[in-house]
């Protein structure tokens, strides 16, 4: 006769719950469902609990005419599967087929039931996945599988079923587990994962709302129990196709159709796991709605600033009115009243004409903030509402004003929201205004003002003495190219790969820049040099910032911007605009090197470079926002105060027998004549350092003479026939 434990002994002894780490989940046709393995403090093979002398187990958590199937830890954290056969009412007994695949090659039967009974036809088959139990009446049978190891996924599937009328799964606290209930027909498919699934949900706001409504979805509430989630995928309406898929838990959607939808979500964490919610949600077809917009987020004592209302309805309406609440002292100027009566004291508006279905009227009204005086009691920065309602009464309907609804009242600007109400001064020696009615889209003067603030590191009006950096200039025109208000997040583009190449053109090919030299003037010749800049782009972006940094006293002077803005300041260089995918912008720009800068004395030897200088720089875009991207190319500015001695000789002049760096790369018969003189005197080049001319270097004069090579050029393998070269 089978032995039972009370399940209340059982909770005495147990310990308190301890949740694995991992996630495990248990399907079935349409059931999914996230199950914890039950913790115990005996081993896999006590907690079975079989009787050898009674061909049975003592478990107490077998069920009448049931299969029951769980996870058990044990203390040394291993998992086991648990299967235990109980056809307690039958009087013959029972038998099961059990198909168990993916069983892990850690994993071995640790507990056969009934090894020795007279059945046997049991079967404990891990290779083949064949699992086969006959008992008799009044006993169980089953066994322990395992360890299965921090990750698997087992496809149990039943076979044939005698005397067993249910199968159950066991989940949670081992001593009063939660019993999930399966079907003996179909394959169930057993999960475990060390990486645990999110935990997901979320609300809707408004609760009820209407059709053409902008309902908010919130999933904040969201996490991930050991990681994080960065992907929210948003099935609105429930028909199983994705329609948004983002990385910000708060989302908005509207409803064009009334009726009852189930929305749902499917959260993504940082290990690729998954899980889901779904809600219900009921989008009502009578809608009345008026939506408000606010001219600005942030705006001055004093100043002035627009509301719009618009309104409009799904079906004929009588009896329709605004009416909004706006903090005290805030006086109302009505501009358009779109066909309504305004009454002043109460800032209310009454249609007097039916609103008719799919039409829309437009009410717009002027606020003036309280002057700066009738606001000392307050401290600023302080945030102000404006609440609404919009009604009908025929049908009744009461609605609140959606839409922007609060404005900051500060002492100063905000840079972008400065910009956005900018309007530039007409004329030199005038300045620049803000008009807060004005829309929040940046329009092309204003970004050219914005340029012309940043490049000259003028404040811009009414933020407090503020600059606009380089990282807000291509904020600006990010907003402006777009036609993006400023309180709308910009749109997304296209990652796009940006390539920024540099070119450095020395005054004196293969030479550098050289120091110490002068024309007859007196002016500094050799010390500048110039510098070329790429810009290319695989994608459309828009605004891209240049930042290149020089040694200081090294002196910058533009010579085609290519489009760009250049702020001398910083040495930065901004383009306002869209840069096509496959479209180049080019910089050039020359640099002016003291020509006083100290230079280390030159080797023994008196050859090489005696002084390196680098160039470093960076670029960025404002849309879609590349931040760092390194400059490549050219970085490197050799200085020196002595000439290379074949360069000395291509730069020779004769009659004057000096030095002349406006001379080209090509060496001539005097020069040659005057380097054959050197070099029979053994006389050091002057301007060398004291280098003179070896029997290898006038072998190579000669040669770059008669075959016409540049001196920066290699020489030909071949010397030209009698036609070619000089």
């Amino acid at each position: 006769m089978r032995r039972k434990i009370s399940l209340l002994l059982l909770a005495i002894l147990a310990p308190s719950v301890l949740w694995a780490q991992g996630y495990f989940e248990v399907t079935q046709g349409g059931l999914t469902r996230s199950v914890q393995p039950l913790v115990g403090t005996q081993d896999a093979a006590a907690f079975y609990a079989y009787a050898g002398f009674d061909f049975s187990s003592t478990n107490p958590l077998a069920a009448d005419d049931t299969t029951v199937l769980f996870l058990y830890r044990d203390p040394a954290g291993e998992l086991y599967l648990f299967v235990i056969h109980d056809a307690s009412t039958s009087t013959t007994g029972g038998s099961v087929e059990l198909s168990i695949q993916g069983i892990p090659a850690v994993a071995d039967v640790l507990v056969q039931d009934d090894p020795s009974n007279v059945d046997q036809n049991d079967t404990y088959d891990v290779a083949t996945g064949r699992f086969t139990w006959v008992w008799g009446a009044g006993r169980t049978d089953g066994m322990v599988l395992g360890p299965l190891g921090p990750e698997f996924q087992l496809t149990i599937t039943p076979v044939a079923l005698t005397g067993i009328t249910a199968v159950a799964f066991l989940s949670g606290d081992i001593a009063a587990p939660e019993r999930i209930e399966l079907n003996t027909v179909d394959s169930i498919t057993l999960v475990g994962s060390p990486n645990q699934r999110p935990v997901v949900s979320f609300t809707v706001s408004p609760a009820e709302p209407r059709i053409r409504q902008e309902v908010k979805f919130d999933a904040t509430d969201s996490y991930d129990p050991d990681g994080s989630i960065v992907e929210y995928r948003w099935d609105f309406d429930g028909d199983g196709t994705v329609d948004l898929t983002t990385s910000d838990p708060v989302v908005s959607y509207v409803y064009e159709e009334s009726g009852t939808y189930n929305p749902v979500l499917t959260a993504v964490d940082d290990a690729g796991a998954a899980a889901s919610y779904t809600g219900t949600i009921y989008v009502s077809p009578v809608t009345l709605v008026a939506t408000r917009s606010i001219s600005a987020m942030t705006v001055l004592p004093g100043y002035t600033f627009r509301v719009t209302v618009r309104i409009r309805a799904d079906q004929d309406m009588a009896g329709v009115g605004l009416d909004e609440d706006l903090p005290v002292g805030w006086e109302v100027t009505p501009v358009e009243n779109g066909g309504a009566i305004f009454k002043r004291a109460t800032t209310q508006w009454v249609f007097m004409d039916m609103l008719r279905a799919g039409t829309e009227r437009v009410i717009t009204y002027d606020v003036t903030v309280p002057e700066a005086d009738v606001l000392k009691a307050i401290r600023l920065p302080q945030r102000f509402c404006i609440q609404g309602t919009v009604q009908a009464k025929v049908p009744e309907v009461v609605a609140p004003v959606g839409g922007e609804s609060c404005v900051m009242v500060n002492d100063c600007l905000p840079v972008l929201e400065a910009i956005a109400h900018l309007v530039p001064a007409e004329a030199p020696g005038q300045t620049d205004k803000i008009d807060l009615r004005l829309p929040e889209t940046i329009t092309a003067q204003q970004l050219r003002r914005a340029a012309e603030l940043w490049a000259m590191d003028q404040p811009v009006v009414d933020t407090c003495g503020e600059t606009i950096d380089q990282a807000t200039l291509k904020l600006i025109a990010a907003y402006a190219e777009s036609c993006t208000p400023i309180d709308r997040p910009l749109p997304e583009m296209p990652k796009a790969n940006v390539t920024v190449t540099r070119t450095i053109l020395a005054p004196i090919p293969c030479q550098g820049v050289v120091l110490g030299f002068y024309d007859s003037a007196g002016n500094p010749i050799g010390n500048t040099f110039t510098v070329k800049v790429e810009v290319t782009t695989d994608a459309d972006v828009i605004a891209v910032g240049i930042d290149e940094d020089l040694p200081i006293g090294w002196k910058v002077t533009p010579l085609d911007n290519g489009g760009f803005v250049y702020k001398p300041s910083k040495i930065q260089w901004t383009y306002l605009g869209l840069l096509r995918a496959g479209e180049t912008r080019t910089i050039v720009y020359e640099v002016e090197v003291p020509p006083t800068l100290p230079v280390e004395p030159p080797p023994p030897d008196g050859c090489g470079i005696y002084h390196v200088e680098h160039i470093a720089g960076v670029a960025d875009t404002g849309l879609p926002c590349i931040e760092d991207i390194p400059i490549g190319g050219d970085n490197r500015v050799e200085l020196t105060k002595c000439l290379n001695v074949i360069v000395a000789i291509s730069r020779w002049d004769v009659e004057r027998d000096t030095v002349d760096l406006s001379l080209s790369d090509l060496i001539t018969l005097p020069q040659v004549q005057r380097a054959v003189a050197f070099w029979l005197e053994e006389e050091s080049v002057p301007y060398t350092c004291g280098a003179k001319i070896d029997f290898e270097t006038l072998k190579e004069i000669i040669a770059l003479w008669l075959t016409n090579t540049p001196i920066c050029e290699a020489l030909p393998a071949a010397a030209p026939g009698e036609c070619q070269g000089r």
